[in-house]
């Protein structure tokens, strides 16, 4: 199976893997992702191996000339991987140019992806089979749905299950897990989808207004956010505090089980704390949550709503969406969310 792209895209796919190895429960299966969410599927039960496609690693060794040999080399590692093997099926859940070369490279008898209408951006005429019908030929279908389709096309009837992810089912938590779990706000994206951000002071308002309530406030970032973090705490009165840093997915996934609830905008955050079944906020704007909100029943999200929202664009100047959303609003869906939902383990 191949899903390449971010940490939310590779998370959203899980309860997919689960069904197919349902299905096909004798299978050998591998997986080919990208090195940034090789982590979440290292050791997972339904897996034989992981097979990273170092994208990122080989963009920058070709862009520093000292180190630009060492691209050819990286590449040529993971081909001698992708071919070791060869396969009775490939599964190509990303369907677009990218796996598509993936396709091409591997040794494998037959070929499924996801249907054009459901997100796949090759053409009709390019080679491998697809579902008869597409997931959202009536309705807007979210992308986990969208990926069991292609499973269900293959002979699977259950329902939608959990997803699991690998080796992060087996850490050992630590410390407090009582009535004084924090709160933790995540207000930070990825440099590809800053206008997806919420700004700023409303952030500080809402750790703010929480404190207020009694509720222990954290805010988290990546190791780079550190700064913005400090900033935050500091214009909120120091009504919250930074959340431990995190330098890796399983470390990540660790400060979110502490947690009591995750608030945090469309970011592969989100979709890791619903498949934690750690109650969730998630807030949109430029993209339909429909189609891309987190994933389970311990989930909100709150969506600006204004006549250009959804939109299909990369980047956007104003972001008026996401500028509509109020953290009152964001703070009752929480409030709402804890009173009525009870954590799962």
């Amino acid at each position: 199976m191949v899903r390449l792209s971010a940490l939310g895209d590779v998370l959203q796919v899980l309860p997919a893997l689960d069904a197919l190895a349902q299905r096909f429960p004798a299978a050998k299966i591998d997986v080919v992702t990208e090195t940034l969410s090789s982590s979440l599927l290292e050791r997972h039960p339904a897996l034989r191996r992981v097979i990273e496609f170092p994208r990122a690693r080989a963009r920058a060794a070709w862009k520093d000339r000292t180190q630009r040999s060492q691209t050819w080399q990286l590449l040529a590692r993971f081909v001698r991987q992708l071919r070791e093997h060869e396969y009775d099926l490939l599964l190509d859940w990303q369907s677009n140019l990218r796996s598509a070369v993936i396709r091409m490279l591997a040794r494998a008898h037959r070929v499924i992806g996801i249907h054009p209408s459901d997100g796949g951006e090759l053409p009709g005429w390019w080679p491998g089979y697809r579902p008869a019908v597409a997931a959202c030929s009536t309705h807007k279908v979210h992308r986990v749905e969208r990926a069991l389709h292609v499973v269900r096309a293959l002979g699977w009837e259950g329902q939608t299950p959990a997803g699991q992810l690998g080796n992060f089912d087996t850490v050992h938590l630590e410390g407090d897990h009582g009535p004084n779990q924090p709160v933790l706000l995540h207000p930070f994206v990825s440099a590809f989808g800053r206008f997806k951000e919420w700004p700023s002071s409303r952030w500080e308002k809402l750790a703010h207004s929480l404190a207020r309530r009694g509720l222990p406030v954290l805010i988290s970032g990546a190791p780079g956010d550190q700064h913005k973090i400090a900033q935050i705490v500091q214009n909120c009165g120091y009504a919250a505090a930074p959340a431990p840093c995190t330098s890796s997915l399983a470390e990540l996934t660790k400060l979110i089980d502490r947690c009591r609830a995750v608030v945090a905008a469309d970011t592969g955050v989100v979709h890791l704390a619903a498949i934690r079944k750690v109650p969730t906020v998630g807030l949109y704007g430029p993209k339909d949550p429909t189609v891309n909100g987190p994933w389970g029943e311990n989930c909100r999200v709150i969506r600006g709503e204004i006549p250009c929202s959804p939109c299909t664009l990369r980047n956007c100047e104003h972001s008026f969406c996401m500028q509509s959303i109020t953290p009152e609003s964001v703070e009752n869906a929480l409030l709402d969310l804890l009173s009525t939902t009870t954590r799962a383990r």
